[in-house]
């Protein structure tokens, strides 16, 4: 289901008939205790474990997203692109795939501040072409109002914009790959306020020394599979009616 273990003639065989699955994520701070690549590890493995159920193939995932906002750029690690090389990127791999004969393609984020600009993309490509079909689709978004009240029963749910390396995330990366988790650095963080506007750059008292802004000690690996089954669940379902 990978592409970058396939042979050429594989790809060439498989491409047009498969659903093409294209990661996208950041290399940004997710607190002490999970590593940089968190918004690449959750989509792709989403991504393959969608390819258990549908007929598709993963492209190589956008390692890099736009730049994360509440004060993640100040992190040493955080390493983000500019919105237009986003596009481009984004753009470049839609077309080159199509140019190879796909048509079927699902764009799965990892990372918020990704969306404006992969829908950008989206767009242009679709000014260029006319018979291929393209889903956009943010993780959480799959999310349903049950299953958060099940995840936040104890913790209460803060909203996803403090969902950073907090239970969702952590819970994810425990399932999907707990040999990244520094279990012993786990912790629960807030910023002393939150303002609902944006200040560059960003007042210390908004941003947690740590990283994270939420309870990420209510975080665990039973949790993390039980997310990921009702996310993939909600994925397939979405590319069964449109893909």
């Amino acid at each position: 289901m990978l592409v970058e273990h396939m042979t050429w003639e594989e790809y060439r065989d498989e491409v047009a008939r498969r659903i093409i699955i294209l990661p996208v994520g950041s290399l940004e701070q997710h607190g002490p205790h999970l590593p940089l690549n968190v918004d690449v590890v959750i989509p792709t493995s989403l991504a393959k474990t969608v390819c258990e159920e549908l007929d598709g193939m993963v492209l190589p995932p956008i390692s890099y997203g736009y730049k994360a906002q509440g004060g993640g750029q100040l992190f040493p690690g955080t390493t983000s692109l500019d919105g237009t090389t986003l596009i481009n990127l984004t753009l470049d791999i839609l077309r080159e795939t199509y140019r190879h004969g796909g048509r079927r393609f699902l764009v799965l984020n990892g990372h918020y501040e990704n969306t404006a600009f992969v829908t950008e993309a989206v767009e242009l490509f679709g000014r260029a072409v006319n018979d291929a079909t393209v889903v956009i689709l943010s993780w959480w978004d799959q999310v349903s109002d049950e299953m958060v009240d099940e995840l936040f029963a104890e913790a209460g749910f803060p909203g996803w914009e403090l969902e950073h390396a907090a239970v969702t995330e952590t819970s994810l990366v425990q399932y999907f790959a707990p040999e990244l988790v520094r279990e012993d650095r786990i912790l629960d963080d807030q910023s002393e306020r939150m303002p609902k506007y944006s200040v560059f750059p960003p007042p210390d008292d908004t941003l947690p020394k740590s990283g994270v802004p939420y309870k990420a000690t209510h975080a665990s690996r039973e949790k993390g599979e039980q997310l990921a089954k009702h996310v993939v669940d909600a994925i397939v379902q979405i590319a069964r009616q449109e893909l």
